[in-house]
């Protein structure tokens, strides 16, 4: 086999020679010397030297593939880039002179005063199709504020905010965004610290420079680490217990807190989200009837602890080590609590950026401790980088490029029965995450963006639709046991009673605080992780149906018995969202990712209350909506969003619109 090596590279060398000699040579089967523009031989023989173009050999061949398939990608990018951030309508509609206006009635068209109705409800005729032709169908919440039928019955109602919808049209998220920056225009106060003493003089050794705080006793700090490891550990599984326990907690308890050192940070983070925990599930409401928690809009409880940790992340701030990334999460975390969502973002991203340094540049052992760590932090970053990706539009750092090769998170040692479960609960997440993604992805790819007729909406074909229906439903059925249920029991207990004991006959949700029996320490963040499973199932199962509401609204007349009956199952999808009832909707401070729900309600309020404007609408919830449903599901957004205007920027500037579409509702003006 050796020998034959030497031969088989001759041959090869021979071959491409062959390949390149001039026609005369090849002719006369004479060796070329290849020389250029005229060989020796056409030289001597003053003849024409013709050279072929060397034919692609198979290496060649592959790299020609590698190049046509990354061009195909970068066209598809070009497609995708040129329908993720087009005019919602043609600029033509806004203005007749093509310029912007501050007309509101311009929003929607230029003339015409059929366009608005006189009527209560908006009859069966279409909705101009120059004004439905620009539409696209983009999964983002607020962009239901941009639908034709209900930016008009806005303008018909005149209602507060309706100016606004011109630079929504023109910039999109950083629209929304800008509310939140005017929501909060300071950063967290930061005269709030620790009274400190010498480490060394409370007799502490080996605790040069170090320091302590009487405040903070050994029961108290045990405290707030039972509260964050019961409550905001178990959504988003960051630390370790027993890891934290003896190397965090003890080495603080002992030694007191170090300025540059990760325990100190790390330490000081978890005290503050555990004071956060506490506060928000046994706290003083921060406004009366308020489900926000403890401190108040301005000054969260733990910030006098979370103070102590800002002043001492800048000195390790660059770092990229899991340490760094813990901190930053932890950080973030503590942030949404405050519902300071810009910076609950910006420290997500800061955190996925240096995580994707670390998974570049070092070797990972993932079934050592350290690999374990990784595996929490990293699934947690790409979790909430995808949610605000998903919900607000913002761009990715790229760190779901990691997905295939980070190995879900797990435990290097036996867990309890409790923390299983709920690890099981963040898994469930993930995956259900992803399968939203995908949601989005298809149905955006299947939306028809060219339809030039009424007649073609644009909508993703139905067999798109049952496809993406019957992958969620097979991913309901193969949750684990304990995480499943049906759609008619969606409000009790899930099926562990190795875990938890319910009481019998109570749900674990309900409208009022009424009809729910004392909470149990166990129970504190059942009820929150089995609230977002299932409330981010509905919320993915709306997302796809969701086409069909807007084909009832803009083109009643070519609705089918079956586009009917999908329109109905969007509804239904929208309706009593465990999220939103009792008990989590009076411990906002722990529900995660607050800013997603929230923008989510802004659309479903504004659907819903089509239903008492479009005859389509009503004669849908009329057949298949029980009426007092919709109703409670009603009062429960409303309450939601009046709650957290108080904090959240979006919900401060959608109330009024709100207040003047639910106008009939008892108690929608009260303070």
């Amino acid at each position: 086999m050796a020998s034959s090596l030497p031969d088989s590279n001759q041959r090869r060398e021979r071959a491409a020679i062959a390949a390149q000699a001039c026609e005369t040579c090849r002719s006369r089967k004479s060796k070329c010397d290849e020389q250029r523009p005229k060989c020796g031989l056409c030289q001597r023989l003053n003849v024409e030297c013709k050279y072929r173009e060397p034919q692609p050999t198979k290496k060649d061949k592959t790299i020609v593939f590698i190049l046509d398939g990354i061009n195909r990608l970068e066209n598809k990018i070009d497609i995708i880039g040129r329908h993720v951030t087009p005019s919602l309508f043609d600029q033509s509609i806004i203005s007749p002179t093509n310029q912007p206006s501050s007309s509101t009635s311009n929003i929607i068209s230029p003339s015409s005063s059929d366009v608005f109705p006189s009527l209560r409800r908006i009859n069966s005729a279409r909705i101009p199709l120059e004004v439905s032709r620009g539409y696209r169908n983009l999964t983002t919440p607020h962009k239901v504020l941009l639908w034709p039928a209900i930016s008009m019955e806005m303008s018909a109602k005149r209602v507060g905010g309706l100016n606004d919808l011109q630079s929504i049209l023109e910039t999109g998220t950083p629209w929304i965004l800008r509310q939140e920056l005017i929501k909060h225009p300071e950063i967290l106060p930061c005269d709030r610290l620790l009274e400190s003493k010498p480490a060394l003089k409370m007799g502490y050794s080996d605790s040069a420079a170090k320091v302590i705080f009487p405040e903070l006793t050994t029961d108290v700090m045990r405290k707030y680490t039972r509260c964050y490891f019961s409550t905001f550990n178990n959504v988003f599984p960051i630390l370790d217990q027993d890891n934290f326990y003896a190397n965090i907690l003890q080495v603080v308890a002992s030694q007191g807190f170090g300025d540059g050192d990760f325990p100190s940070i790390i330490a000081f983070l978890v005290f503050a989200l555990g004071s956060v925990a506490e506060e928000g599930c046994y706290g003083i409401p921060i406004k009366i009837h308020s489900g926000i928690r403890g401190g108040s809009a301005e000054r969260p409880p733990g910030l006098e602890l979370f103070n102590e940790a800002r002043r001492r992340l800048g000195f390790v701030m660059t770092q990229c080590n899991v340490e760094n990334i813990q901190c930053l999460l932890l950080a973030s975390i503590y942030y949404e609590a405050c519902a300071r969502h810009p910076d609950f973002w910006r420290c997500t991203t800061n955190a996925a950026t240096a995580l994707q340094v670390l998974l570049r540049c070092e070797q990972i052992e993932w079934n050592s401790p350290r690999g374990f760590a990784i595996k929490r932090v990293f699934w947690t970053c790409n979790m909430i980088e995808n949610w605000y990706h998903i919900d607000l539009d913002l761009p990715r750092t790229g760190i779901c490029d990691h997905e295939d090769t980070v190995p879900l998170p797990s435990d290097s040692v036996m867990i309890s029965p409790e923390q299983q479960h709920n690890l099981m609960h963040f898994s469930a997440m993930i995956s259900l995450r992803r399968l939203i993604t995908r949601i989005h992805s298809t149905i955006f790819e299947a939306t028809n963006y060219t339809a030039e007729t009424s007649d073609e909406y644009g909508g993703p074909p139905i067999p798109v639709i049952n496809e993406l229906v019957r992958q969620l439903d097979s991913w309901r059925a193969l949750l684990p046991t304990a995480l499943q249920w049906s759609d008619d029991d969606r409000f009790a207990h899930p099926n562990a009673p190795n875990l938890y004991l319910p009481p019998a006959s109570s749900p674990l949700f309900a409208l009022t605080q009424e009809s729910l029996r004392g909470e149990s320490s166990q129970s504190a963040i059942l009820y929150i992780l089995t609230a977002q499973l299932r409330s981010r199932y509905y919320y993915a199962r709306f997302i796809i149906y969701r086409p069909f509401i807007f084909k009832a609204l803009h083109y009643p007349d070519h609705m089918s018995s079956e586009d009917r009956q999908l329109a109905a199952r969007c509804l239904q999808s929208a309706l009593l969202w465990p999220i939103a009832m009792y008990p989590c909707k009076d411990r906002k401070r722990l529900v995660p990712m607050l800013f997603a729900w929230t923008q989510n309600f802004l659309g479903m309020l504004l659907i819903l209350r089509m239903i008492t404007v479009s005859e389509c609408m009503d004669s849908i919830a009329s057949q298949y909506l029980d009426e007092t449903e919709i109703k409670d599901t009603v009062m429960l957004l409303l309450s939601w969003m009046k709650d957290v205007k108080e904090v959240d920027g979006i919900a401060d500037w959608s109330w009024p619109i709100l207040q003047s579409l639910y106008s009939e509702v008892p108690g929608i003006n009260d303070p």
